[in-house]
Order: C-alpha cells, then structure tokens, then sequence
C-alpha cells in the first residue's frame, strides 16, 4: 500500500458509548477509508466495567467489519482488577488486536488522582504500514513517542482532549514529533464541551506529515468525519534525507557522550 485512507473524528462527547456507536455508524457506513481514528473519552468519561469494555469492542468490532477499516477507539476509562487505567483499542473485523495505556495521566486536570498509569503501548501492522497509538498527553513525553517510533512506526495516532486554547500548541507539537521521529503524527479531537476548570474544547484535529507539514487541519467547532491521504513517499524521503532514527539505533555515539556540570 503506497497510499493510507486515514479519518479523524472530530465529534461531541457522548454519555455512553452505545450512543457514541449508533452515531458513528451513522455517519461512518458509506465512509471509504482504511482507518478512523476517534478522540480520547469521546464516549464518555464513566469508568466501564470489563464487560461493558468488551460490549464497547464487540460494537467497534462490527463497524469495522462492515467498512473493512481498522479503529483506533479513541481511549476509555476500564476498571481491570480492581485499577482504573485509560485503554486505546485498536479494533478490526475480528476484534480487539491490540492497545495502547495511557503511561502518564493528566496532572494538570486531575486525572491521575482516579487513572492509574499504564504500561503498554501498541502497534498494529495494517498492509505496510505499521500504526502505533498514543494518547493524549503522552505525546508530551518525547522518550514514549520516539519508543514507538523505534519499532518502525509509520504513523502514531493521538486520541486527545485539548482545550481551545491549547489547540494551536498541540498542533506545533504534533508538527514536532512527525518531524523528529519521521513519521505522519495524527491527533483526533473532541469538540462541544468544557474542561472541569471551564475552558472550551472545540476540536482542532489534525494530520502532520514526517516533512514538517500539516496534511490535515480541521476547523476548531466543526463536527464530523474528515479523510485525507497519506504516501509512503513522504516517509521515504524524509529517512532518506535526515537519518534520525538510524542515528539512534546507532548508540555507540550517543553512548560515548560525555555531559558535565559545573558551577559558574
């Protein structure tokens, strides 16, 4: 596959998911695309129980079938052993296949003090291109990015809650680490609601390609399911003219590093 289909759902939070599904499907049956990709807790932010969990993939999983498309389920809040973590699926016409944790719950919002920190991030092959996902703020740690970058990532997806005012930072910071990682890099918004401390969050999903661009920009407020095309040829050139991954898994250089601190 030379080319990706890939659509970013940017869509108003629902309170359960089976609303959150009837919509998708929708709006999502007559859509021609290899993957969507939808915002972290786009269905609410209720902590599903592991059966409710499943219920919510077996309804991805039939979606996805239908369109013969794989999903990146934005992330939910899923009680597993007594803990409440945020989980990504990542849902085919066969089911689950794989998922990523979100490592670092948000400080700033509180979230740490109800989610625990996860341990695992995913990659699912998808013809030649391999999708990694990591959610939200995440992608502020660069070491998690360039760890999935590491596994021959193409591109990593980034189900997120961003407020308005931050829409245009996570835009840059998106630029950043297709850039850094040469890979596309594609953040999925929700839009329509408010952050506990009240500020908007109006969307501003996007797609940044490994060349320093932004493939794809979607209007703060709009609402819907929004497709753009992504080549291999943007990632070729980009490993062909910078090297930065080959340079690191080269780690005799970084290895013989020498850094030292004085006091002026």
């Amino acid at each position: 596959m030379s080319e990706l289909r890939v659509t970013i759902a940017q869509i108003r939070r629902f309170g359960n998911y089976r609303d959150g599904v009837t919509w998708l499907n929708s709006n999502a049956r007559e859509l021609s695309t290899d993957l969507i990709i939808l915002p972290e807790n786009w269905v609410g932010i209720k902590v599903l129980s592991e059966d409710e969990f499943n219920d919510y993939i077996g309804l991805l999983k039939d979606l996805a079938r239908g369109i013969n498309a794989l999903i990146i389920g934005g992330a939910a809040y899923v009680n597993t052993d007594g803990k409440n973590t945020s989980i990504c699926p990542m849902v085919n016409g066969r089911g689950l296949i794989n998922y990523s944790e979100k490592i670092y719950p948000s400080k700033a919002t509180g979230e740490r003090m109800e989610i625990s920190a996860g341990r695992r991030l995913g990659i699912v092959e998808l013809g030649n291109w391999r999708i990694g996902c990591i959610i939200c703020v995440d992608a502020v740690y660069p070491e998690l990015v360039r760890r999935i970058a590491m596994h021959g990532a193409d591109l990593i997806t980034n189900p997120s809650s961003i407020s308005a005012d931050r829409a245009q930072l996570w835009r840059s910071l998106g630029l950043i680490r297709a850039f850094e990682n040469s890979t596309y890099f594609a953040s999925a918004m929700g839009t329509g609601y408010r952050y506990p401390d009240g500020r908007d969050v109006l969307g501003g999903g996007f797609v940044a390609s490994p060349n320093g661009e932004l493939t794809l920009s979607i209007e703060l407020g709009a609402e819907g399911l929004f497709t753009t095309v992504l080549n291999r040829y943007e990632l070729e050139y980009a490993r062909a003219r910078r090297g930065y991954i080959n340079d690191l898994r080269d780690s005799s250089l970084i290895n013989s590093i020498v850094l030292e601190i004085v006091r002026a």
